[in-house]
């Protein structure tokens, strides 16, 4: 529910900020995400003894330099009642701020460890083939093998090592 609603406000954002104006917004509503780790922090903003008003200047009280529409942005949240849905915002407008610069995140599971040399030869070759700028996360598990995904394009490879040794021994046994 609160993802549909965020979304409803990244498309008002997107229709409303502009190049620099966007910029400073998604940076601005990542810092106040980032206070929602700390649990003073939701305590304040879900706080009943806060009225709405309060609620608004404590969350502006954390920002350097509010131009007016930012200021209005957070009152309107606070109105209706939304302010606990900021992080689901600056994700969903990080997301979308992403996906308009054609850059997309994915993420490479693998049992090694990989060299920077291959991390970069990986993001270059998929920057490549998606005509897009590609970034990777890489992360070490159990898997003899390597799975890439791409969740924004739709892409997802896996190798697995043991399936090859699988596939490699059923046909040996098909030929004798």
């Amino acid at each position: 529910m609160s993802d549909q609603v965020s979304k409803k406000y990244v498309k008002a954002i997107l229709s409303e900020f502009k190049n620099e104006e966007l910029d400073y917004v998604i940076s601005t509503l990542n810092d106040i995400k980032s206070a929602f780790f700390i649990e003073k922090f939701n305590y304040v903003v879900t706080s009943p003894m806060l009225n709405n008003s309060q609620k608004a200047a404590f969350i502006l009280s954390l920002v350097d330099n509010p131009n007016s529409k930012f200021i209005n942005f957070i009152k309107l949240l606070s109105e209706n009642k939304r302010l606990t849905i900021i992080p689901s915002i600056a994700k969903e407008l990080n997301h979308a701020n992403a996906i308009s610069k054609k850059i997309y995140k994915g993420v490479v599971y693998t049992k090694f460890n990989l060299l920077d040399e291959q991390k970069k030869l990986l993001e270059d070759s998929f920057s490549k083939k998606f005509n897009a700028k590609v970034v990777f996360d890489f992360y070490t598990n159990d898997f003899n093998g390597i799975k890439i995904s791409i969740p924004d394009l739709g892409a997802e490879i896996n190798f697995s090592i043991d399936r090859l040794k699988d596939m490699m021994s059923e046909y040996i046994l098909k030929a004798i």
